[in-house]
């Protein structure tokens, strides 16, 4: 099997933002066919799609910024779950309906302020690639939220589901705003993100009658070392079986 070394400290930067795109994307694509109507089925499979689309074009980056040495389905197909460095909030499994939407909603928020800051890299590619997904980013989290007061302000069983989706998810969310030195170096105002996140969340909350709870910190190790939770390697056996299994076929 192929070797990936990701070496140079912009490429391990930007894989784990193409890893969490990517994620995510396997994540919603499972829903295909299963959404709870046709038009939601399409919606849900189009933001998949964006996903897949934006990771691919990151590894395309990472790809030149690495001397061209992989091509992009090498970093989706050929790593093992420990050489993938994407949050784990992306990669908890569908539930319901309601935590797919409060997993989705938690992303969009951080996806749209990281890739507003991303429109100031010194990286031309970066800064055209944030442009262009902003666009989609703003689709995604308009249709994340749309479903959070309806469920939320719904009945109340709605209510009650996207409560515990949000009571398990909230515990994935203190290590994405635990910044190291690479985040602080290709984002000068991380800082920022986390306040910024906090009060689109809490503002959507109070409106939705969902409570944002008090937690016990997970005592998982970080992301950014490349530990997930259970639910990751089951997803990659799933997405890399075939290429694995025909590693010279061509699609």
């Amino acid at each position: 099997m192929k070797k990936i070394n990701i070496e140079n400290k912009e490429a391990k930067f930007l894989t784990r933002i193409a890893d969490t795109s990517l994620i995510l994307g396997q994540r919603n694509a499972e829903l295909c066919s299963n959404g709870p109507f046709l038009e939601e089925d399409i919606a849900i499979s189009n933001i998949s799609l964006d996903l897949f689309g934006r990771a691919e074009e990151i590894y395309n980056i990472i790809s030149k910024i690495e001397g061209g040495t992989h091509e992009a389905d090498d970093y989706v197909f050929f790593r093992n779950e420990r050489e993938f460095f994407n949050i784990k909030l992306v990669e908890q499994p569908n539930e319901d309906f309601a935590w797919t939407m409060a997993r989705q909603f938690m992303h969009d928020v951080y996806a749209e302020f990281l890739y507003t800051q991303l429109l100031e890299s010194k990286n031309d590619e970066i800064k055209g690639l944030a442009q262009k997904a902003l666009k989609e980013i703003e689709y995604s989290l308009l249709h994340s939220r749309d479903w959070l007061y309806r469920l939320g302000l719904g009945t109340e069983e709605s209510n009650a589901r996207l409560q515990e989706a949000f009571d398990h998810l909230f515990k994935f969310v203190e290590e994405i705003f635990a910044f190291d030195d690479l985040d602080k170096e290709y984002l000068p105002n991380c800082g920022e993100l986390q306040s910024q996140w906090n009060k689109e969340v809490n503002r959507v909350l109070s409106e939705i009658n969902i409570e944002r709870k008090e937690y016990e910190a997970l005592s998982m190790r970080d992301y950014r070392d490349g530990f997930h939770s259970e639910h990751i390697g089951h997803l990659l056996s799933i997405m890399q079986y075939l290429p694995r299994a025909y590693p010279e076929a061509k699609w």
